[in-house]
């Protein structure tokens, strides 16, 4: 029988609480087991999660994380997996939403993972950053970062289905057509915003930096 397990890290200062309505998107569609970083249980919250994935077959992770490695919480700067337990993914198949895991399954050659980009889903993150993809980020606005942080809801809510996610060719190609309309949305409806050609090219790098693998 297929396992899956959806990892949700919600931080304490709340940069990943945009994605509740598509983890409750997840939660309806694949009845997952759902497991995070608790700092409030007894025993030791990373040996939860560890335990958690050993018999999944699918894992989805909505969390933060670098090219190196993703983040059980970038608040106590803990890593939940690096190239020192890598094996715990073997064999399984990965949907990891985060900065940088393209580059993160690139350099661990993980297979049957789908990844993204740079994700600018933070104030912090677009002071920090200042440029992507030789676009100026760093003047958005709490409203530029909540239509972004929206828009990324929307496209994957509408995309991620029971077959999609059998296929990750088609995944790919949903996630890229529910873009556009976000992207068209963004020119025709939010034009009063001085930012809205920006926000409109962010979203089309949010689908071309997937990585399949």
């Amino acid at each position: 029988m297929n396992q899956t397990v959806c990892i949700y890290i919600q931080e304490r200062d709340g940069t990943t609480s945009f994605l509740e309505p598509l983890v409750g998107h997840i939660k309806n569609v694949f009845t997952p087991i759902m497991v995070g970083y608790d700092i409030d249980s007894e025993e030791d919250p990373l040996k939860i999660i560890y335990q958690t994935i050993l018999d999944a077959d699918t894992i989805f992770f909505f969390g933060h994380g670098t090219s190196d490695r993703l983040y059980a919480s970038t608040v106590d700067n803990l890593t939940f997996l690096d190239k020192n337990n890598i094996d715990l993914l073997s064999g399984k198949r990965l949907f990891l939403l985060s900065c940088n895991s393209a580059d993160f399954i690139k350099k661990q050659r993980l297979n049957k993972a789908f990844g993204f980009g740079m994700l600018p889903t933070s104030l912090d993150d677009v002071r920090k950053w200042k440029y992507l993809h030789g676009i100026h980020i760093e003047n958005f606005t709490k409203e530029d970062i909540y239509i972004y942080n929206n828009a990324i809801v929307e496209i994957l809510t509408h995309s991620i289905m029971v077959d999609s996610l059998a296929d990750y060719i088609l995944l790919k190609e949903r996630i890229k057509f529910q873009t556009s309309i976000e992207i068209v949305k963004c020119l025709t409806q939010k034009r009063d915003n001085a930012n809205y050609r920006i926000l409109a090219d962010l979203l089309y790098y949010f689908s071309k930096d997937i990585m399949v693998q």
